[in-house]
């Protein structure tokens, strides 16, 4: 049976005659226990991870137990059909028919799937003045489309990428009462390959012979570098804690020569407050706005003949697409384990998740929807991850 893989997913880079619109925001990494709180962290940070939404963040990483080591931070995210899509087109495949394989297209037409699979490892330490954190990151996402009836064809942007990541925040008292400010730097070297083009059912039939064709039409490699700077200002003697935060991500683009996976700068914004209830240990409010001079951008693909593949990049300032909030509460925390439930807003729909630690053993879920479109609802796409990792 010739399965349909994750890795294969990623060559599926197909496109549909005409113009699809099907680009979310740019993203590296999503950290689902973020995500799960709406993604909102520029403000917030404590986590390894918000290095990709604030380097200042790794100032808030807890400092109880000395440095903090997270290993094997897999995890899995998929739309709620990615996988009766790639079973059902598994199927047409082994059956050495195109007429099946367009069926399937004809059930799934205009229905946007996603998979992902990425793993972050990270070793950080919070030494109360300074705090740093390093981490690797290996990622495969993919977005298709199915398109049937007379188009016939498959429509995904598809990449693997990974790098080295790094980030060091500098904590100090800039006035006489008693307030905290932190100021990161990031760093951030990361290679991908990358696929934007077209397969027909017919190559699908040759289905063994599809990593060489996607290769020699497609592929496009590329390394890239950029830094990161931000701040988060804490008020310490105020009411609810409340602190305020600025990030400036990928300073220079992050770019692979304009290709699915390109990371334009952006700069976010954010605030929170930390309420304190009966029945939970912490609890963190938190609001952001993101991308704020409008550099996400929606791409239009339009398909020539054969191999060519043009696309047209349109301006993308939808004020939903770019606003989250979240809540997340620490309901139980001891020396060996912890848990934690959050929900939110990410791009005008709803998230929410849960966090467990056993011993080293952390596993959580989340939900979130990713918007599409150059505008909130035109397109969305409704999804779930799991996750799993050791920490200690």
């Amino acid at each position: 049976m010739k399965t349909i893989s994750i890795l294969s997913i990623t060559g599926l880079a197909v496109l549909s005659i005409g113009s699809v619109q099907a680009s979310e925001q740019s993203y590296l990494y999503k950290d689902q226990r973020i995500m799960a709180m709406g993604g909102a962290n520029v403000a917030v940070g404590g986590y390894s991870t918000s290095l990709f939404s604030n380097p200042a963040g790794v100032a808030k990483i807890s400092n109880d137990h000395g440095m903090v080591v997270e290993l094997l931070g897999l995890q899995l995210g998929s739309s709620t059909d990615s996988q009766d899509l790639i079973n059902d087109l598994s199927d047409a495949i082994d059956s050495g028919n195109e007429n099946e394989i367009l069926d399937v297209f004809n059930d799934y037409s205009g229905q946007t799937v996603h998979i992902d699979v990425s793993n972050y490892s990270s070793i950080s330490n919070n030494h109360g003045t300074i705090a740093w954190s390093v981490g690797l990151l290996s990622a495969v996402d993919a977005n298709f489309t199915a398109h049937g009836n007379s188009f016939g064809l498959l429509d995904t942007q598809a990449r693997a990428y990974g790098g080295l990541t790094g980030a060091m925040s500098y904590t100090f008292k800039p006035f006489d009462n008693g307030d905290d400010l932190s100021v990161g730097l990031g760093l951030k070297m990361i290679t991908q390959q990358s696929y934007e083009g077209t397969i027909t059912p017919a190559e699908l039939i040759n289905f063994d012979d599809i990593e060489n064709t996607l290769e020699e039409k497609y592929e496009k490699d590329g390394t890239a570098f950029s830094a990161d700077l931000g701040a988060i200002y804490q008020f310490n003697d105020t009411y609810l804690t409340p602190s305020i935060g600025l990030s400036i991500l990928n300073i220079g683009e992050l770019d692979f020569d304009g290709s699915y996976g390109s990371q334009p700068m952006t700069v976010n914004i954010g605030a929170s407050i930390e309420p304190e209830f009966i029945y939970a240990k912490k609890t963190i409010i938190a609001i952001d706005y993101v991308d704020l001079l409008n550099e996400n951008s929606t791409r239009s693909y339009n398909i020539g003949s054969g191999e060519t593949v043009t696309y047209t990049d349109t301006e993308d300032s939808d004020v939903l697409k770019r606003l989250r909030f979240g809540v997340s509460s620490l309901l139980y925390e001891n020396t060996w384990s912890s848990f934690t439930v959050a929900a939110g807003l990410y791009q005008g729909s709803y998230t929410a998740g849960f966090s467990l630690t056993a011993s080293i053993l952390q596993i959580g879920f989340t939900t979130y929807e990713e918007q599409l479109g150059p505008q909130f609802d035109d397109q969305s796409d409704r999804r779930y991850s799991v996750n799993a990792g050791l920490v200690w």
